[in-house]
């Protein structure tokens, strides 16, 4: 065993214990309130446009270039201490997120005591399936039950490798294939090799010619990582001796038919499309078809991590929440503003979480020089800042909206008619909150012309537009009718509760499991078929490898994507859909008991509650069809994948659920 380290040392080593530090750290208790802050003349709550230069640096060290990363990403907060009290967490979130690290803590020493005596027999298949069970599952933290479900649902299966892109924590990148056969074989042919060119060409053309080719391509987002050089390449530190790898593949599904269930199927992959790699197929044999799909599962990981999960949704919901509570703090828009008293609930704690992920003025949040992202990511922070920027680049807050973003993907029911949990669940929400949105706009405005004459209302979105904008890219464009109030506000609760709830919630159960998306491979990707064991599992973080500067007895890279998504997965307070009264939900938004907007709240409550067609019981139909369904379609499965049971969704979780909230009100973790 490795020499232990001082306390110190690891202090200093420790990037997840100085996030849990952050997280569980109380807010100030002589911090202003929003009301004392429009009559005190303190610092402001701002936006700043770059992170600091510190922290956009980067050096051969790690990359084979280095410069300092000057490109755009998202608007960010300036300061925690700026933002009231009432708008950060509250003493009761700390003491759930410590709650959490003391959970955290427990799988430690779990692992540091069992992992490393484990012995793994067996095809090289079958070890990695021990390799991620055994000695990892501390069960006085996790019930059996659910350790058999994260880890007995395993991506061998071509079918849930499929359901994984559909029902995990990534669920915006499949998409139905829209080139032409044309572009299909010059794919194929200037790729390096396949097992059958003809014939592949000829089974991708067949199902092109039917609608019935879907594709997740990662090349948007990951594509200039890997072409700007912002791989780790030089960083091998002894937990990853072989150094970081990182590749960006491009993934063909078909849609079969099953007991008269349209169903994906992974049909072929090329784990290194940006230098037109080996196309892989079942063909290749059982190694390489799996070390293919576990390249696929990583870069699902990457995208998610910092851009489906935290840009998407925490970045987005701060830009809105920056310019209400700077307005707020001079006196410009009131608290008690009915589209505030809307919104205010879905935004107010995501300051909180966000100054753990950047802080300006300390140094050890995940997106900051030297920490998680530089320890754990093959992309390091230079890396993720680029996945940001070419989300950001291009992005429209319109076209993100649910609705167009499945129109866009072409993944309706029309064009798949099977099981896709997080639209199908998401369409429930996304009616209803849709319907509220549009009577609370309705209760506060009788025409354009009110919406327009809104001076407090047309500031926040205006200085919101400025923000989206700030670099002369049009992202968001404020129209001050009831229309587009409606839409953009439709979007941004949607975004702030069930988008985040979708991609935060279900971390766990998805990336819980390291080779449902490894955070990190650990060895180059196959060039070809013919994968040997050890090629296998050598592509995976090895449990037993334990850091030098870690600490002596700690798994490194295996414990802190563990502990990430445990993190990331404490209880909160609170939820958008109440606790099952109407005076919880009415106590969420506090609009006077004689107004309107009290009634669309009473209406809402009753769509969310109340009746056979309530939000409540569609989605329990859902889920209880989608159990069925995999039940009959595999008799012999002893548990059903998280990717079918897929509770995030729901307005109230089951007695027996492992999920620690239903759908959020707030991004508050």
């Amino acid at each position: 065993m490795v020499e232990v380290k001082t306390k110190k040392e690891v202090r200093q080593k420790t990037a997840m214990e100085m996030f849990q530090r952050t997280l569980t750290s109380a807010p100030k208790a002589n911090h202003r309130t929003v009301k004392e802050a429009a009559t005190e003349d303190t610092p402001l709550t701002e936006y700043i446009y770059e992170f600091n230069e510190s922290d956009r640096i980067y050096d051969t060290s790690q990359y084979d270039v280095s410069g300092v990363f000057d490109k755009t990403t998202t608007p960010w907060l300036n300061d925690i201490n700026t933002v009231p009290k009432d708008l950060q967490w509250t003493d009761e979130d700390v003491s759930l997120q410590v709650e959490r690290t003391a959970q955290v803590e427990s799988e430690n020493t779990y692992i540091q005591a069992n992992a490393k005596d484990q012995e793994y027999t067996g095809t090289a298949i079958e070890q990695i399936q021990q390799r991620f069970t055994k000695g990892l599952w501390d069960t006085s933290v996790f019930s059996q039950e659910q350790i058999d479900t994260l880890t007995g649902n395993w991506i061998n299966d071509d079918y849930e490798f499929a359901r994984q892109r559909l029902g995990s924590a990534n669920p915006n990148v499949m998409s139905r294939y829209t080139g032409t056969n044309t572009d299909l074989n010059n794919l194929i042919d200037s790729a390096s090799g396949a097992f059958d060119k003809s014939e592949l060409k000829s089974r991708l053309n067949g199902l092109n010619d039917s609608a019935k080719l879907f594709v997740c391509d990662y090349n948007t987002t990951l594509g200039s990582i890997e072409t700007n050089k912002f791989v780790q390449t030089n960083s091998k530190p002894d937990y990853m001796p072989d150094g970081f790898f990182f590749s960006v593949p491009i993934a063909f599904f078909s849609v079969e038919l099953i007991n008269e269930e349209e169903v994906f199927r992974p049909v072929t992959i090329q784990i290194d499309s940006i230098n037109k790699g080996y196309i892989f197929t079942t063909e290749d044999g059982g190694n390489a078809w799996l070390l293919a799909k576990l390249w696929v599962a990583s870069a699902d990981a990457q995208w998610w991590f910092s851009g489906t999960h935290l840009f998407n949704t925490h970045s987005i919901d701060m830009i809105f929440g920056i310019a209400a509570v700077n307005l707020m703090e001079q006196g410009l828009l009131d608290e008690t503003h009915p589209m505030v008293k809307l919104t205010q609930p879905h935004f107010k704690k995501v300051f909180s979480i966000n100054s753990g992920i950047y802080d300006p003025s300390k140094t050890d949040g995940l997106y900051q020089k030297g920490n998680f992202c530089d320890q754990f990511l093959p992309t390091g922070i230079t890396g993720i800042y680029q996945l940001i920027n070419n989300l950001y680049e291009n992005y429209s807050f319109d076209d993100q909206a649910f609705d167009v973003n499945i129109a866009a993907r072409n993944v309706g029911k029309d064009q798949f008619s099977g099981h896709f949990p997080y639209r199908d669940d998401s369409q429930i929400w996304w009616n209803s909150i849709k319907k509220f949105v549009a009577e609370i706009v309705d209760a506060t405005y009788s025409s354009d012309a009110e919406v327009s004459a809104d001076t407090q209302l047309n500031g926040w979105m205006n200085f919101v537009q400025k923000a989206f904008n700030h670099d002369g890219k049009t992202r968001f464009t404020w129209t001050p009718t009831v229309s587009y109030l409606k839409q953009a506000f439709t979007n941004l609760f949607f975004l702030t509760t069930v988008q985040h709830t979708a991609v935060n919630d279900s971390m766990f159960n998805s990336w819980g499991f390291i080779p449902n998306g490894a955070f990190a491979m650990t060895s180059v990707p196959p060039t070809a078929g013919g994968v040997g064991d050890d090629q296998l599992i050598n592509s995976l973080p090895n449990p037993q490898l334990f850091s030098q500067n870690g600490g002596g007895n700690y798994a490194w890279p295996i414990q802190n994507q563990i502990n990430f998504v445990m993190n990331g997965t404490a209880k909160v307070t609170d939820v958008a859909a109440g606790n099952g009264s109407e005076q919880s939900l009415q106590d969420i938004y506090m609009y006077d008991s004689s107004s309107p907007q009290y009634k669309a709240v009473t209406n809402f409550f009753n769509d969310l509650w109340t009746g056979e067609d309530s939000v409540l019981n569609q989605i329990i139909a859902n889920q209880k069809k989608r159990v069925d369904n995999y039940k009959t379609n595999n008799p012999e499965a002893s548990t059903v994948p998280n990717s079918v049971l897929y509770e995030y969704l729901s307005v109230k979780l089951g007695e027996d659920s492992d999920l620690n909230a239903p759908v959020m009100s707030c991004i508050q973790i």
